[in-house]
C-alpha cells in the first residue's frame, strides 16, 4: 500500500496580548462581529508580530493602534498556544503592561471596557494568564 504524504503542518505565527490591571480588574475587547478571526470574542487586546519585529515592540505598535496608548513598562507572563476560528495557530506571549500613557479608547474593536470575571474571557490562554496575574497582585495592588 503507497504510503501518503503527511500534510505540513500548518504555521504557527507569534502573537502579542497586553494584560492592563487596575485592582484586579483587567482590560478587555469584544471583537467586531465582521471579524475574520474570534468574531465576538471576549479577549486581551493584542496582536500579529510583523517579521523582524520584536515581542515588546510588536506590543507597543498593536497598543497603540488598538487603544491609542504608549505602553512604557511591560514584562512577559506567560506563553501559550491557541487555535483562532478561522485555523491559525498561534503562540501568544502575554504581557502585564505595568504602566501606560494615554486615554484608552477603542480604535478597532467593537468595544473594550474593564472585567473582573476572568470567566467572561472567550478563550483558555486569556483566562489563564489573567489568573495568574491575579494570583501574584495583593489586594490593594494595581
Amino acid at each position: 500500500m503507497p504510503e501518503r504524504a503527511k500534510p505540513a503542518p500548518s504555521k504557527v505565527v507569534d502573537v502579542v496580548a497586553g494584560i492592563l490591571m487596575e485592582r484586579r480588574i483587567f482590560l478587555v475587547e469584544e471583537r467586531r462581529a465582521n471579524d475574520e478571526a474570534d468574531p465576538g470574542y471576549v479577549e486581551i487586546p493584542g496582536g500579529h508580530v510583523d517579521p523582524g519585529e520584536t515581542l515588546e515592540d510588536a506590543l507597543r505598535r498593536e497598543l497603540k493602534e488598538e487603544l491609542g496608548i504608549e505602553v512604557e513598562k511591560a514584562r512577559l507572563v506567560q506563553k501559550s498556544l491557541a487555535k483562532a476560528t478561522n485555523g491559525e495557530r498561534q503562540r501568544i506571549h502575554y504581557f502585564h503592561v505595568e504602566k501606560w500613557n494615554g486615554r484608552i479608547e477603542s480604535k478597532e474593536a467593537e468595544q473594550v471596557y474593564w472585567e473582573s470575571d476572568v470567566s467572561n474571557l472567550s478563550i483558555v490562554p486569556d483566562r489563564r494568564a489573567v489568573r495568574r496575574l491575579l494570583r501574584v497582585q495583593t489586594p490593594d495592588s494595581n
